[in-house]
């Protein structure tokens, strides 16, 4: 089963804005996606509302149009929006102060996008590259009017210890599940990030999806039942790299 396949049935009318939050696969899966439906034919849109690995410099990224326009990362102005073209487009606003990423564009202008582009993938969160994070009171950075949230936990951070080699904003994910600093972080702490309002589904509207990643390198992947008992309309099971492949597919108990 492909991303595509996975996530679609949950889109009203097959098409909308998907906005990934959390930690451990964000990027790869956004990319994964937006390769999926531009070979399908699709016009797709991929921007961020935050920051994004300047595609140019990373080999494993599929074919795309990048278009830089710094008039986006402002809340509204006057500007010509890209025109919406099959295949994947990155729309982002400027180079970013730290080397190899740029800034995203204000979330307002989402909408407008929306209206032109078949899809609109928004990577709404930053992690630094670790397994799992809990957001702080400014994150995520949700575009109105997401048509689907997806949920991204990397389940490589399982057995670790909870500290800031493996999670993003320690002391907040501590408060929020209940792991003490320093012990090693467990399945109920990822089930108590899920369910936590304040959490990894935080401030999210509609449809959820909650994927979790990297299980080609965890110690103890989770059962069946337990994939079933987590808060979202849909749950997956997936490796994102090398090469993508969802593991698993099921309905999770969506509060």
């Amino acid at each position: 089963m492909t991303l595509a396949a996975a996530l679609l049935p949950l889109l009203p009318g097959g098409a909308g804005v998907i906005a990934l939050v959390g930690a451990g696969g964000k990027t790869s899966a956004l990319f994964r996606l937006g390769a999926e439906l531009a070979a399908a034919g699709r016009r797709v849109l991929l921007t961020s509302t935050t920051h994004l690995m300047d595609p140019r410099g990373e080999a494993a990224r599929p074919p795309l149009t990048l278009v830089l326009q710094p008039e986006l990362e402002a809340p509204a102005g006057d500007c010509a929006l890209p025109p919406a073209v099959p295949g994947l487009t990155v729309l982002m606003a400027r180079p970013a102060a730290e080397p190899g990423k740029l800034k995203g564009i204000h979330p307002a202008w989402i909408s407008a996008l929306k209206a032109s582009w078949d899809f609109v993938l928004v990577e709404a969160d930053g992690s630094r590259r670790l397994p799992l994070k809990a957001p702080a009171d400014h994150e995520p950075v949700l575009p109105p009017g997401a048509d689907l949230v997806v949920g991204v936990v990397g389940l490589a951070a399982l057995g670790r210890p909870l500290d800031g080699r493996t999670v993003h904003r320690p002391e907040r994910f501590r408060d929020l599940t209940g792991c003490p600093l320093g012990e090693p972080l467990a399945w109920d702490h990822v089930v108590a990030l899920a369910r936590h309002p304040q959490g990894l589904f935080k401030d999210a509207p509609g449809p959820r999806v909650m994927l979790l990643n990297q299980a080609d390198q965890a110690t103890l992947l989770p059962t069946a039942s337990q994939l079933a008992e987590l808060p979202a309309d849909r749950v997956l099971l997936t490796m994102l790299a090398p090469d993508v492949r969802v593991l698993a597919c099921v309905p999770g108990r969506r509060p």
